[in-house]
């Protein structure tokens, strides 16, 4: 089966010219001991989105693009933003064993769980991020049981994955619309930036003989899967959400990841990552975790504007993640910063604010990385 209109779209995605790191040169720097990442997003049509991710310690620039399936009104032709952050997170966690176990056969398993209820008009809708699962397995290591669970820990625990689970981040906002600032109940993130930062890179001409990202297949048919609870544009839901993603080792440091949503007829998409410090040929675990973040709190503006009857397509945002430097104390508390510039017809204050905190309340990922998760983790 191919997907040619998918294909043709995800044939965006790629590296970036050097323009937005000569760009994110001249913005504030982040605390000691940690990194910090940037990335401008745009919407395209619908719940097709653009993400241009940088990360300047490491001269990573990336576009990467990211799409809805039907259920929530979008064309299905990218992966969904869960997808990419659970492509990072496996990506990181294979990365770290295949450090530690050199020479062996490594696939992991992960799934990471989130739950949606309340109602969105209502403003009671709440989206969770759960304790995330991962099965990791070794093939060709000389190692006893016990000792292949004990590295597996280790390595997890030192990666970037393992700190984004246990760390609580602390998420700051603020809300440009019309050109107005507008006031939020939320931790507000201080940064002396306006809509024309990091302006749009163009992309290099894209020489990897595998697509960076493309879509693989479409998941069966399942007559026993539960699909109570809402789904998609629902305005009340109560239900439980599954995020897949699956890698093996690769022998020149890039995995190509099988990811997506965990349910029937859904799509799953390949999605080439490599290690937390990154490698020529496809984004860092943190540039994939990275977008994901930003990906999840569009999302969610769309699910409330289009809840609310008022869709927007008109705006940007710009997000910066704070992630701790290897050997790090991790002693202060990071930050999510995102800055969201609206564009109306006329400035409506009361619905931009609303808007705001809805995406802040349903957005899994903020719920995820302020929250302490603990993975559970299984070997053989």
């Amino acid at each position: 089966m191919t997907f040619p209109e998918s294909q043709n779209f995800l044939g965006q995605t790629g590296p970036l010219s050097d323009v937005l790191l000569e760009n994110c040169a001249e913005l504030a720097e982040s605390p000691s001991g940690y990194e910090r990442i940037w990335a401008a997003f745009e919407p395209i049509e619908v719940m097709q989105k653009r993400g241009q991710i940088v990360r300047p310690r490491t001269g990573e620039a990336w576009q990467l693009l990211c799409d809805e399936g039907a259920g929530l009104g979008g064309t299905d032709w990218a992966p969904p933003p869960l997808a990419y952050f659970a492509a990072g997170m496996a990506s990181s966690v294979t990365a770290a064993i295949t450090e530690k176990l050199s020479g062996c056969a490594i696939s992991v398993a992960l799934d990471n769980n989130y739950s949606l209820s309340g109602s969105i008009l209502r403003g009671t809708m709440e989206g969770k991020g759960h304790d995330p699962d991962v099965a990791v397995t070794i093939e060709g290591s000389t190692l006893s049981p016990p000792e292949k669970s004990g590295t597996v820990l280790e390595a997890v625990s030192h990666g970037l994955a393992g700190y984004l689970m246990k760390s609580v981040f602390r998420s700051e906002f603020c809300l440009i619309a019309s050109g107005a600032p507008v006031e939020l109940d939320l931790p507000h993130w201080q940064q002396d930036i306006d809509a024309s930062t990091m302006p749009t890179a163009p992309l290099e001409q894209a020489n990897a003989a595998t697509p960076y990202v493309a879509k693989a297949f479409i998941r069966p048919e399942d007559p026993a899967f539960n699909t109570v609870g809402g789904s998609g544009h629902d305005a009340v839901q109560n239900r439980a959400l599954k995020v897949s993603a699956t890698t093996t080792t690769a022998t020149d440091s890039v995995f190509t990841m099988e990811a997506g949503i965990a349910r029937p007829n859904a799509s799953v998409y390949n999605i080439r990552g490599s290690s937390d410090e990154g490698a020529s040929g496809a984004p860092s675990s943190a540039s994939l975790i990275a977008a994901g973040i930003g990906f999840c709190y569009m999302t969610q503006l769309g699910r409330y504007a289009e809840a609310a009857k008022r869709p927007i397509d008109n705006y940007r945002m710009i997000q910066a993640i704070d992630i701790p430097l290897p050997g790090a104390d991790g002693s202060q508390t990071p930050v999510i910063g995102t800055k969201l510039f609206l564009n109306q017809d006329g400035l409506d204050e009361e619905f931009a604010r609303d808007l705001a905190h809805s995406a802040k309340r349903t957005c899994f990922l903020h719920s995820t990385l302020q929250s302490s998760l603990k993975s559970r983790i299984s070997v053989k």
